[in-house]
């Protein structure tokens, strides 16, 4: 249901904080040319009112304005920006979060160009890294959900698409981590109090389940703040529902007061800079859909206006109205955010020009692909796995509505593969790769796992890799995992047999199994170094001109895996790495089809001790045809007591290495995996790369694993 409002109270509301507004204004110097204008009949700063409606104002976001923000670097990610590096330490690492920071956003201008206001936001960055802090960043977003809820949304509340701009915005803090110790944090600031007329109630509900889902997903480098604690007020932490509620109103009237620039003309702004504009006209368009069944609508359609007998050009002059009053309530908003959070890096939602700030999309899509932030979207789900913001009735016929306690939370593209009829299953997609099959248990016992169609499980997995079974019986019972491991596939010997037992053998010596460690591992692909003897129709061995048996790589299809036990929390991740998403944010001027021309080679000691060269970078995949990774990590002798590898690229760069290393841990591409005991995990073998994080030596971390073709 679209929200409501009394008009004549909101518009002797407006009339009141038009009057504070002005008195403010009057105690200070006008800006020079501010309220001039050549649309006759304009109020200062305006344009033309046409016929005056008191109506929700509801925002995409934040309006841009010339504050703080950032991206890039010169890594093989980053473009180069013709920034001279200094020498300082701190210099180089701030350096390095810029480049992360940059490859995380989105300007109007081309990403593969150098970002302009990096030398502007260095001196900040390096601040901190000097004082030995989190790098701060403030995000203005997340301000309630479009009241469209017919055409673009599916409720009131947060769904998966805020799950995923969450995700991603600890993910990019996370990265940071990885090259500075002490990290980063984004304080998220909600405006929907600020364009009030959507209910404060819903304003205040929305921003509650926000930091419900921080909470649950342990998301800790994200915090929120309200508008009331910009404003500076005491003991916000314990403020509930009810005290919001009472002083909205007043809230809203003191940001306006405090924070609007003495003469700021919204019109002189949209028309004289650049990310304004931009921010400016992403409002026409939102608002546009966004009000399409509000009583802002219907009011036009019952209104006679003998000068404007159209409604659908009164229906415009009122968007456009409301477009540059959330300029000016934007412009105090963003001051107020200043005030409170000087220092802090500056993020956006809006696209803009990089000079200013940096434009980060919340939920990335597709190249080529419109940017649309979660609020006035929905989620829809692909069959493999991909994540695109849609409007709800673009695929409403192409995907079905899926439900999380009782409520609708996002699309999924129809498919076979996620019926397995009489055994009911629910589905959770991962971030940013990865599904989790749980059974549906109403009563009586859990269903064994044996029970899931093997060859849907495979399909599933050949495009959601990795597929885990949670929750299912008899996953830890070695004869029923053998003999899935036949239903799922040909079950592949090694010399030790089956089953590989994934533990800690406690052995130090140079000639130990690292993944019967407890170190951690390289990125790698199971089967790099197993060969399997050339035969001839026959079944005899083929050998070359010297006499010496022919022997091809036999790199098997799928992992299959079950979790006995687990290492201590925080420790003995799963990383995989999806070549999809590899693809996906590989930056220019890398294309698939050079890469595909890459071979390289690695020098391995210790207990492989293999020479292997002419290895192709990147292989087809064997059923979809997508290009896939392949990749073993370099691992020298500072990361292991175990073997060391060297590896080379044959005939091409040797920043390609870099450029395969970075993006893998990428926190796009790369789902750290969490086990729970009993967990069944399938994960294809040519899609996606993986590793594991160390673990406690005196874990009884325990995986079994068996290699499909």
């Amino acid at each position: 249901m679209s929200a409501s409002v009394d008009i004549k109270q909101f518009t002797a509301l407006e009339q009141r904080v038009d009057a504070l507004v002005t008195q403010q204004q009057q105690l200070l110097p006008p800006l020079a040319n501010s309220g001039k204008s050549n649309h006759k009949g304009a109020g200062p700063g305006f344009p033309p009112r046409g016929t005056s409606f008191s109506v929700p104002l509801t925002p995409e976001t934040l309006p841009s304005t010339p504050d703080l923000s950032l991206p890039g670097y010169q890594d093989v990610l980053a473009p180069d920006n013709g920034i001279a590096v200094s020498d300082r330490p701190s210099a180089q690492v701030a350096t390095r979060i810029l480049d992360i920071i940059q490859r995380y956003g989105h300007n109007a201008a081309s990403s593969e160009e150098a970002w302009p206001g990096k030398i502007k936001f260095m001196p900040l960055v390096e601040a901190y890294v000097s004082k030995h802090e989190p790098v701060q960043m403030v995000l203005p977003a997340f301000p309630f959900k479009s009241p469209n809820r017919k055409d673009k949304t599916l409720g009131s509340l947060p769904d998966l698409g805020e799950e995923l701009a969450l995700m991603h915005l600890n993910g990019l803090c996370e990265s940071i981590t990885e090259v500075y110790e002490h990290g980063a944090k984004v304080v998220i600031t909600s405006d929907g109090l600020v364009y009030n007329g959507i209910d404060d109630s819903e304003v205040w509900d929305y921003s509650t389940a926000i930091r419900d889902i921080i909470r649950a997903k342990d998301l800790h480098h994200v915090s929120a703040l309200r508008i009331v604690d910009l404003l500076g007020h005491s003991n916000t932490e314990n403020l509930n529902k009810e005290e919001y509620l009472t002083h909205a109103g007043s809230y809203r009237r003191e940001l306006v007061a405090k924070y609007t620039p003495a003469g700021f003309s919204a019109l002189e702004a949209v028309r004289s800079d650049k990310d304004t504009g931009m921010t400016y006209r992403g409002y026409i368009k939102s608002l546009t859909k966004d009000l399409m069944y509000s009583p802002l609508a219907k009011q036009i359609q019952d209104q006679q206006n003998p000068n404007q007998q159209n409604p659908k050009k009164r229906y415009e002059d009122a968007i456009e109205n409301l477009a540059y009053q959330m300029i000016s309530r934007g412009k105090a908003f963003a001051a107020a955010i200043e005030a409170k959070c000087n220092n802090f890096v500056r993020l956006s939602i809006h696209p803009s020009t990089g000079q200013a700030k940096l434009s980060i999309p919340l939920v990335p899509p597709p190249k080529g692909a419109h940017q649309m932030t979660p609020w006035h979207s929905s989620v829809a789900v692909g069959v493999d796995g991909s994540f695109r913001t849609v409007y709800a009735e673009d695929v409403r016929d192409t995907h079905d509505l899926i439900y999380r306690n009782g409520r609708p939370y996002h699309f999924r593209e129809k498919s076979e593969l996620y019926d397995f009829g009489p055994t009911k299953v629910e589905f959770e997609h991962l971030y940013p790769c990865g599904l989790v099959i749980r059974p549906v248990v109403e009563s009586g016992e859990r269903p064994s796992f044996r029970a899931l169609d093997s060859k849907k499980l495979r399909k599933l997995t050949e495009h959601q890799s990795p597929v885990v079974l949670r929750g299912f019986a008899d996953t830890t019972d070695r004869e029923q995992f053998i003999a899935k491991a036949y239903e799922l596939g040909e079950v592949l010997p090694w010399w030790f047999g089956i089953v590989e037992e994934v533990k800690d053998a406690k052995r130090s010596d140079k000639q130990g199994n690292n993944v019967t460690s407890s170190e951690a591992m390289p990125m790698h692909f199971d089967g790099m170094f197993k060969f399997v003897a050339r035969t001839d129709d026959e079944g005899n061995e083929l050998k070359d001109g010297q006499g010496n048996v022919i022997k091809d790589q036999k790199p098997p299809k799928f992992q299959y895996f079950t979790s006995v036990a687990t290492a201590p929390k925080g420790t003995g991740y799963t990383l995989f790495a999806a070549s999809r998403l590899f693809f996906e944010y590989m930056p220019a001027p890398y294309t698939v089809e050079r890469l595909e021309a890459v071979k390289w080679r690695v020098d391995n000691d210790g207990y492989w001790d293999a020479k292997i060269k002419d290895q192709p970078l990147v292989v087809r995949h064997h059923k979809t045809n997508a290009p896939c990774v392949r990749w073993h990590e370099p691992w020298p002798a500072s990361k292991t007591k175990f073997s060391t590898c060297v590896v080379t690229i044959e005939n091409d760069s040797q920043d390609i290495v870099q450029l395969v290393d970075q993006l893998i841990y990428d926190r796009r591409v790369c789902l750290r995996f969490t086990w729970e005991q009993g967990d069944i995990l399938l994960s294809d073998n040519t899609a996606m790369l993986h590793t594991r994080t160390a673990f406690t030596g005196d874990s009884d971390r325990e995986l079994w694993r068996i290699h499909l073709d």
